[in-house]
């Protein structure tokens, strides 16, 4: 139905009226245990200093431990949990851009290439993108045997969104994945599968960071190496942040 005009004498102005909101009282008689969002925040908190450990400790040496906290500052970031650890992060990451020249130097695996310049690029570092040229054949394009890895594609594909005015060959990059993004959601497991759906709609750099956690919890629990701990502490962090979504959609209802 279209609002109406009406006129205000006073300022002699023309305003239009606005119909009542769908939403009604919705979230006004929507029920908030009180109760339930206390407990998930303490077993949330009892879990954290766990999690926190997997980032502060390392049992590798060298560069493979600063590439191993790399990776799991994305799942961290996927699954919506990075905001609780955010400290550590900037002196993990730091840290470790202080080495990315010496941490990639014999990296040749597309998907930690592409996870470490989406992370660094995130976060304010500038990995430089030339760390794709080795991913070039000798005619200066993308090898199309990459196309075979449907993770390290999608890792591509997130990491050209990442690109400046100057990074050219990430905008060949995306180019290439595009060209290919869409025949692996066929080949790929189902959960990479529905991952790779979503990212053509909206890559994760432009999506809101609930909403990817959302689909990315649901990913990561199918994966075989998932860590146990990390997935149960990201199910409670969402479960909680729903439940206080509620309560000030009730409160700002009100």
């Amino acid at each position: 139905m279209d609002s109406q005009i009406d006129f205000d004498h006073e300022s002699g102005r023309t305003f239009r009226v606005l119909q009542p909101s769908q939403w009604d009282n919705f979230f006004l008689n929507v029920p908030i245990d009180e109760l339930e969002i206390n407990v998930l925040a303490s077993e949330l908190e009892a879990i954290k200093p766990n999690v926190r450990n997997m980032l502060v400790s390392s049992s590798q040496a060298g560069y493979d431990s600063e590439k191993r906290k790399a990776l799991l500052i994305y799942l961290m970031t996927s699954l919506g949990v990075a905001y609780h650890f955010e400290n550590d992060i900037e002196k993990t990451l730091k840290h470790a851009f202080e080495k990315i020249d010496y941490m990639i130097l014999n990296e040749h695996d597309l998907y930690t290439i592409s996870i470490l310049f989406w992370v660094f690029r995130t976060y304010g570092y500038n990995m430089s993108a030339d760390a794709f040229k080795r991913f070039k054949g000798d005619d200066g394009k993308f090898m199309d045997s990459l196309a075979r890895d449907a993770k390290g594609m999608l890792s591509l594909y997130e990491a050209a969104h990442l690109r400046t005015r100057r990074d050219y060959i990430m905008d060949e990059a995306l180019s290439f994945t595009m060209k290919h993004m869409e025949s692996l959601t066929g080949r790929a497991k189902p959960n990479l599968s529905r991952l790779i759906q979503n990212a053509l709609g909206l890559s994760q750099h432009w999506n809101m960071e609930i909403l990817v956690a959302m689909e990315f919890i649901s990913f990561y629990e199918q994966e075989e190496d998932h860590n146990e701990t990390l997935l149960k502490f990201s199910k409670l962090n969402f479960k909680l942040l729903q439940l206080i979504y509620l309560r000030e959609l009730k409160m700002v209802t009100k």
